[in-house]
């Protein structure tokens, strides 16, 4: 009777379409490496529950699977450390298919959760600026004057700060127009003209204007969690390995600085038509082999 239904299995399996085929594949290698991925997580993250993210985010964004097993396994590794659930509504981090890596992304709510985490923040926050709003800001004293419109149109967004207080007194805020924002997005990020860039720009612009107002903080506000984020924030993740004494590191590929670019078409990602700006497909280079037969988990 086993041995029929071990064959009724492998017959459906052989039914499924490669894409389902990876799906499979990479539910039961996430699950053989789920001892290592709770070994990464913060104590107060459930791995069962991050498995589960992982595995959603799989089957929600299949073209993850035509990235290398290695830089996805990288991507879900990293976020695990950080404790950070990723592509979800909550907004935290997001893993994003760029050529054949993954491009990881904090979100602005991951942003602030591991700045709260750190426990050396009083108030950190960042919102929009809309043009029928009173706004005034002073960069000598750090502070900031922010009426909202109690009636009537607020109008347009028209920029975004960020500002924080410390426990101990230290405070500081930093601005950037909408324009600003919009050049920064496609100075920084590879993935600007993909998700979530396209579909939630007001949080990747308020997240842009906390990392650089972060930079003015002290450093004894600094985490190992906080320096990670913002130090792979916007890059391919290639692989990861396991040191001798059981830490992980992290290979990644960082963009291009800002004074490396020209306004030319070395700007514009191979995806995306340089004469339309329209999105093409990206699902041309497959892997037919993610996961395959030779793949081992990193050992414990």
């Amino acid at each position: 009777m086993t041995d029929a239904k071990n064959a009724l299995k492998k017959k459906a399996r052989g039914n499924l379409s490669p894409e389902r085929k990876r799906v499979d594949t990479a539910r039961g290698v996430l699950m053989a490496m789920k001892g290592e991925i709770e070994n990464a997580l913060p104590a107060y993250m459930p791995v069962d529950k991050f498995v589960r993210t992982a595995l959603t985010a799989i089957n929600t964004t299949p073209k993850l699977l035509n990235c290398t097993r290695e830089s996805l396994l990288a991507a879900i590794m990293n976020s695990a450390q950080l404790g950070l659930e990723f592509n979800t509504p909550l907004g935290e981090s997001y893993l994003i298919p760029y050529k054949n890596k993954v491009n990881f992304q904090i979100g602005y709510q991951g942003l602030l959760k591991l700045a709260y985490n750190t426990g050396a923040f009083k108030r950190i926050t960042a919102r929009e600026v809309r043009e029928n709003e009173k706004f005034h800001i002073n960069y000598g004293t750090g502070e900031i004057d922010h009426e909202p419109c109690l009636s009537g149109d607020s109008g347009d967004v028209i920029g975004y700060y960020a500002t924080y207080q410390t426990k101990d007194g230290g405070q500081d805020v930093f601005y950037m127009s909408k324009e600003d924002a919009y050049k920064y997005g496609q100075t920084y990020s590879k993935t600007f003209n993909d998700e979530p860039w396209q579909t939630n720009f007001d949080a990747m612009a308020k997240k842009s204007a906390l990392i650089q107002v972060l930079k003015y903080a002290p450093k004894a506000t600094e985490s190992q969690s906080l320096v990670q984020a913002t130090s792979y924030d916007g890059t391919s993740m290639n692989k990861y390995n396991k040191t001798n004494d059981g830490s992980i590191t992290f290979d990644v590929d960082y963009e291009v600085e800002a004074e490396e670019v020209s306004s030319n078409e070395k700007d514009i990602p191979d995806n995306v038509d340089k004469e339309t700006g329209e999105i093409k497909d990206k699902t041309e280079v497959a892997q037919d082999d993610f996961f395959g037969d030779d793949f081992k988990p990193v050992e414990g």
